[in-house]
């Protein structure tokens, strides 16, 4: 699933690409103090869709 960010010209200036895997994509060019927290930030994404789906089936 993707999706694009355009601007009211029509203009693609940035796109979302959730992945599901043991890999990570990034662009080339990102800097560091904008790659670190991104990636923190899909590591606590991913420990909640764990604890929601653990959560989920201790109730069932």
């Amino acid at each position: 699933m993707s999706s694009n960010l355009f601007l009211a010209d029509g203009t693609v200036v940035g796109r979302a690409l959730p992945q599901f895997g043991d890999t990570t994509e990034v662009p080339a060019l990102c800097r560091q103090d904008v790659l670190e927290p991104h990636l923190r930030h899909h590591a606590v994404e991913f420990r909640n869709w764990i604890v929601a789906a653990a959560t989920s089936l201790r109730a069932r």
